[in-house]
């Protein structure tokens, strides 16, 4: 498949680990990929990103793409938030149902 598998970098902390376990709910509820047309390729009908940014490369990036990042945590936290995944709902999570 075209552009995977994807890779993506948080820090393994406090806060790196609350967001990887609301990604977790984000993708479950199927707001981390769309299909569609690619900004980057301009190729039509592959899997892109959706609303919620991830970090894809380590280093410095003109792309916007590089980890580390000092804000990125934030950032992602409020756009889990816009797309209506908050701290609250970890505790429901259908991935902590199935472990």
């Amino acid at each position: 498949m075209i552009g995977f598998p994807r890779v993506c970098y948080i820090p393994d902390n406090e806060l790196g680990r609350r967001v990887l376990a609301l990604l977790k709910i984000a993708f479950e509820r199927r707001l981390i990929f769309t299909v569609g047309r690619s900004v980057t390729t301009g190729r039509e009908d592959v899997v892109t990103w959706n609303e919620i940014h991830h970090k894809t490369e380590l280093g410095p990036s003109t792309s916007g793409h590089g980890y580390p990042d000092v804000s990125y945590l934030e950032r992602v936290l409020y756009e889990l938030a816009a797309q209506g995944v908050t701290d609250e709902q970890t505790t429901n999570s259908l991935y902590q149902e199935l472990q």
